[in-house]
């Protein structure tokens, strides 16, 4: 009994060191919908500030509400969004409205840490909890990342090891009830300094439940800027982003999708449709 129980705890110890191990059970207990079995889904998002910025610059007078309607899919996984509100044409407008409002798609669909660091290898780094991803390609902007967890295997923070300034991305979670005993993302901080300037990026995110289903409903955004040089002030922004009128699980999104066969391509996941 004694060499079976010590069979185990060096089995245990061993998975415990392996990157790739660790990283996938990090990924299983994190919150998302393709966790809740969600497999098709349609959903309405919207930006106060984009809105906002299309009025002042009267590129098309008055607009009331811009929307992207975004078509998503688990089996093959792809996302296609469609920007509502606006005239006819203007492909190249709305192309980089949708760059916009990709930024927090990883929110609404999270990446696995596969995903995330494709083409990245991980390994042990210094500290316990502690790995390091380093670009195989080398064509990739950030050669290698610094992944720092805490006692309870969370993701706290991710380091870019960059040749130039630094960047720095800190993550809070929480338990929901609709969450099935899996964290939920609540707070993304993302700070970057480079050449005396520093960007700080600070998502806060909101859940509700449609359908029986927990949603991100909303994502409120602030942005501070500051330089440092004497007498700089910081700049300060917000931005109120909106999920709603989600139909999941329709087939809606599927129906979109073989529709948009039948004449073009269909844009693969984690990048915007061509309209």
């Amino acid at each position: 009994m004694k060499i079976i129980f010590c069979l185990l705890l060096l089995t245990t110890s061993a998975l415990a060191q392996d990157p790739n191990t660790y990283l996938k059970n990090f990924d299983s207990k994190i919150y998302s919908l393709k966790s809740k079995g969600v497999t098709d889904f349609v959903v309405d998002i919207e930006s106060s500030q984009i809105t906002k910025q299309l009025n002042e610059q009267q590129l098309f007078g008055k607009v009331e509400e811009v929307v992207f309607r975004t078509y998503w899919t688990a089996k093959p996984e792809r996302l296609a969004i469609e920007v509502i509100g606006l005239p006819e044409g203007f492909r190249e407008v709305k192309e980089e409205l949708k760059m916009s409002v990709l930024g927090i798609m990883d929110n609404l669909i999270p990446m696995t840490m596969a995903q995330r660091f494709n083409g990245y290898k991980f390994s042990a780094g210094k500290a316990q909890r502690e790995f390091i991803a380093n670009d195989t390609t080398g064509i990739a902007p950030i050669p290698s990342f610094i992944l720092k967890f805490n006692e309870q295997d969370m993701l706290l923070e991710v380091d870019a090891v960059k040749n130039i300034g630094s960047m720095v991305i800190k993550s809070e979670y929480k338990k929901e009830s609709f969450a099935d005993g899996k964290w939920v993302l609540d707070e993304q901080k993302t700070i970057t300094s480079e050449q005396g300037q520093t960007l700080v990026v600070t998502k806060d995110l909101d859940y509700d439940k449609t359908q029986g289903i927990g949603v991100l409903t909303e994502v409120e955004i602030e942005t501070e800027h500051k330089i440092s040089a004497p007498e700089s002030k910081t700049v300060k922004s917000s931005e109120k982003i909106t999920f709603k009128n989600y139909k999941i699980n329709s087939g809606d999104a599927l129906k979109y999708f073989l529709g948009e066969s039948k004449s073009a391509p269909v844009a693969p996941a984690q990048a915007p449709k061509q309209e």
